[in-house]
């Protein structure tokens, strides 16, 4: 199977099958941290915020958004990063708590032979609080417990921006960028990070993608993982997992639907809301072209 059918144009209107409605505009992006933004999560923890970061050549730093698209809190990782790509958030090593996963996986030139994930128990953001002046203060704070997940590919080196987080299992999963096809590799749970892993190559599907506006450039599992959001630069695909027991790679190669999506001036981040009710998309920035963070609501039933 070819994902032509899936990730180019669809074969009926995206209206007639798709599950959720047109994108809504919840806010203007106007904040210069979020000029880069590559990877999105709905936050588990802190119940209708999302969780943000850039890529390449931007500070090592996590962003706490609400519904506004206004920095709530900025969490600073480290020194520096290589090239996050992907933000996942789901179960991890211990039980109860959720975790966000944070992929530097991006490699432009495919200079690098190990790839890594941060780990991290996701904060709790305080709440807000009153700067001098009476506005509200943006939280600064310091992650300090961060597990590295390094890893290799058992080929050769990829560019990848699809970094998935399965509930079910706790194995995560890295989608490449590549146009001409699009590989997929496994690092089952439980990751070590007392050693280098090995990813595990699942499959290559074809991709008959035609520019650089097909290239896979976010993707996102939801809370109870029976659905999965794949996206390029132009288009959003939807999965449903026929069963829980159905692994990732007899998932993405189902037929799929092609969901609604807004064009944006290069989107780069999707995520599903907590709660399943819908998704969100939001853009790195592009002079001349305005920024929003939109939300794409599940239809119901009876629509």
């Amino acid at each position: 199977m070819l994902f032509t059918s899936c990730l180019s144009q669809p074969e009926i209107p995206v209206s007639a099958l798709s599950r959720f409605g047109k994108g809504i505009p919840l806010a203007t992006v106007d904040d210069d941290r979020l000029e880069e933004v590559s990877g999105l999560v709905a936050s588990r923890t802190n119940p209708g915020m999302l969780w943000v970061h850039n890529d390449s050549g931007n500070p090592a730093e996590i962003y706490l958004l609400d519904s506004q698209a206004v920095v709530r809190a900025v969490y600073v990782l480290g020194p520096d990063q290589r090239d996050w790509e992907d933000l996942a958030i789901g179960p991890g090593p211990e039980a109860g708590q959720n975790y966000l996963y944070l992929g530097d996986i991006g490699d432009n030139f495919t200079f690098h032979s190990e790839n890594y994930i941060c780990r991290f128990p996701e904060p709790k953001w305080p709440g807000t609080a009153q700067s001098r002046n009476g506005t509200d203060a943006i939280y600064l704070d310091t992650i300090q417990q961060i597990d590295t997940l390094t890893f290799v590919y058992p080929d050769e080196q990829w560019d990848a921006e699809v970094l998935l987080l399965d509930p079910l299992t706790k194995n995560l999963y890295v989608m490449t960028k590549e146009m001409s096809s699009i590989r997929t590799y496994c690092l089952p749970y439980p990751q070590p990070t007392d050693t280098t892993i090995v990813a595990k190559h699942l499959l290559t599907v074809p991709f008959e993608g035609a520019n650089l506006l097909d290239r896979l450039v976010a993707g996102d599992i939801s809370a109870d993982g029976q659905e999965l959001l794949l996206k390029t630069y132009q288009q959003v695909t939807y999965f449903i997992r026929k069963d829980s027991a159905q692994s990732v790679a007899e998932w993405v190669l189902q037929p799929a639907d092609t969901l609604p999506y807004l064009a944006e001036p290069q989107g780069e981040a999707i995520g599903w809301a907590a709660d399943g009710s819908g998704y969100f998309t939001l853009s790195e920035s592009q002079i001349g072209s305005d920024l929003y963070l939109y939300f794409y609501p599940r239809r119901s039933e009876s629509n």
